[in-house]
């Protein structure tokens, strides 16, 4: 009957010179040659195990599927919409029926008579990310403004510093924004097609998601629109009255 040694217990027991190994001669040598290499390989072996369960893991994280959207919906992954979109041919991913008809009477009830009260066509409020500073943009019945710091603006930058009237007007459409509970970081009027667009902010690195006020809905209007564009498709959703929710590939 043979006994099967850890690789660990075999070089010992050569070290200690135990019963059973020649203590001398060409054969010992070989046996704690073999010995040795057959440790390392043991230990390269555990070695790349580990890395594999790290990676493993990594990889898992990216590439899994949506948990949540912006906004409270479903969390993406960095990375994740473009793994899961490839598999699922692009399909854009969309709020659940309920939460798109929440969030456009928040938006109705909150925000949009602020906007139509300012006169406003563009409000951008993007915190700070890496090196870049936060920077807001803001155009309203009294003029365009920009935060003048190097980081958001260019020196041919049409836009003036922000005076005090248009940094009290800034914080009430925050404010309104904050008080809907939709996290919005961008208001355009007329740049996204007809109406005014309320951008989400996300962490997904392939998709835009933003709701659109547009006055004049038919009341036929279909319930989804898709278009084909070369990044991938274009959704829009009728949600109710004059809203639409639209999800395109980000560029």
């Amino acid at each position: 009957m043979s006994v099967q040694l850890h690789d660990d217990d075999v070089l010992a027991r050569l070290r200690a010179g135990a019963p059973g190994y020649p203590d001398a001669g060409p054969d010992a040598g070989r046996t704690l040659a073999a010995a040795r290499r057959a440790m390392r390989r043991s230990r390269r072996r555990r070695a790349l195990g580990s890395v594999a369960a790290v990676v493993a893991a990594v990889v898992g994280l990216t590439a899994a599927g949506p948990i949540e959207l912006p906004g409270g919906g479903r969390f993406v992954m960095p990375g994740g919409y473009d793994v899961h979109s490839l598999i699922n041919q692009g399909e854009p991913p969309v709020f659940p029926r309920q939460r798109q008809l929440d969030d456009v009477a928040d938006l109705e009830r909150q925000v949009l008579p602020v906007a139509d009260d300012l006169g406003l066509t563009l409000y951008i409020d993007e915190g700070a990310a890496w090196s870049r500073p936060a920077c807001r943009v803001f155009t309203w019945s009294h003029g365009a403004f920009r935060d003048r710091d190097s980081g958001c603006a260019n020196p041919d930058d049409p836009e003036l510093p922000f005076d005090t009237e248009s940094e009290a007007a800034f914080t009430r459409v925050s404010d309104a924004i904050e008080h809907s509970g939709v996290n919005v970081h961008r208001i355009e009027k007329g740049g996204w097609g007809p109406g005014t667009s309320f951008h989400l902010r996300d962490s997904s690195w392939r998709w835009n998601w933003y709701y659109s006020y547009v006055p004049g809905t038919p009341a036929d209007a279909p319930e989804e629109v898709r278009t084909e564009t070369g990044l991938g498709v274009r959704l829009q959703v009728h949600v109710s009255g004059d809203w639409w929710f639209t999800v395109e590939p980000d560029d």
